[in-house]
């Protein structure tokens, strides 16, 4: 019996030992500091006119829901909607192939301008054949010749338009052009929920957000998928000013969803980013007080920063002079 108690007492004392043991910190946080207890920076009313500090109100709009998908620049379909090209294949093809294909662009083109001159040549002789006519020392027969071979001038010179349409633009240009395709395989499942009509934005593969992001406007194509895959294309057109994207490239490709829901809006100005990559803005407290505060970007839309975090509704944020007031909260500003 005793025994039996000598246990019983010895394993209610290691109970408490491992619950005491439990309560007892794992890790102590010394001198800690919220954000919300940060250093705030009180201007002068001179500095705050010399730094022409401005304010805008951090809003909130009803914004359609993105999604990030991967893309890749592609030369743009001549052929149109109605038309096929060869352009779908570009990315699968050796650089033997698209030599080839260049080939046959050189040799359309040079088609092409022959059944033009052909043209212009037939339309002289039809004229001409109606003036003798007209003169009385000309025959209907002559016209009616020169009318058939204008007509078949005009038919070798439609075909060769088609043919050069259906080979696409030329592979080897020495300038990109001046407008791209982004082709953007999509899972098949998620097409319900994209809204094909609305703009794209293409920017950087990542995704992360920033104001160089390019609208791209959505196109009609040649019917593009991928049953391996289980995808769908879809196709942007994206301007290229200054021939800085090229055909292969890849991108990414921020695409607005069905889905609307309210966002938090602050100008793109306002956003300020520090060395770890944080990404904050400074908030208007009144009397030219201002405080750093904590943000998340989502997307870039235009001139406007999308949050998924920040302040409240309403809460002026700086705009011009953010930077200056970062410089000067941690000394490197005058």
């Amino acid at each position: 019996m005793k025994k039996r108690l000598l246990i019983l007492s010895g394993l209610v004392l290691l109970g408490c030992l491992i619950a005491e043991g439990a309560e007892e910190k794992q890790a102590v946080v010394s001198n800690g500091v919220k954000e919300s207890a940060l250093a705030t920076v009180t201007l002068t009313e001179v500095a705050e006119k010399h730094l022409a500090i401005a304010t805008a109100p951090v809003e909130s709009k009803n914004l359609p829901a993105t999604r990030l998908y991967g893309g890749e620049l592609v030369l743009a379909d001549s052929a149109g909607a109605d038309g096929q090209s060869i352009f779908s294949l570009l990315s699968q093809m050796t650089p033997a192939d698209r030599l080839r294909l260049a080939e046959e662009q050189i040799n359309a083109d040079g088609v092409l301008k022959s059944a033009e001159v052909e043209v212009a040549a037939a339309e002289v002789a039809v004229k001409r054949a109606e003036a003798l006519l007209e003169s009385k020392v000309g025959s209907a027969r002559s016209v009616d010749e020169a009318q058939a071979r204008f007509d078949l001038a005009r038919t070798a010179l439609e075909a060769g338009k088609a043919r050069r349409e259906l080979l696409g633009a030329p592979v080897l240009a020495v300038k990109p052009p001046e407008t791209l395709w982004v082709k953007v395989p999509v899972y098949v499942g998620d097409l319900e929920k994209i809204d094909s009509k609305q703009p794209a934005s293409v920017g950087r593969l990542d995704g992360r957000p920033g104001p160089d992001g390019r609208a791209a406007e959505p196109v009609s194509a040649p019917p593009s998928t991928d049953p391996a895959t289980s995808t769908v294309d879809l196709f942007y057109a994206v301007k290229n000013p200054g021939a800085t994207l090229l055909p292969g490239q890849k991108v990414g490709v921020t695409i607005s969803l069905k889905t609307v829901g309210e966002k938090l809006v602050v100008p793109h100005a306002a956003i300020l980013y520090d060395i770890q990559g944080g990404t904050w803005v400074y908030q208007s407290l009144g009397d030219r007080v201002y405080a750093r505060h904590r943000v998340q970007i989502s997307r870039v839309v235009g001139d406007s920063a999308v949050l998924s975090s920040g302040p409240e509704p309403g809460v002026a944020v700086v705009t011009d002079g953010a930077a200056e007031l970062f410089g000067t909260e941690f000394g490197v500003g005058k």
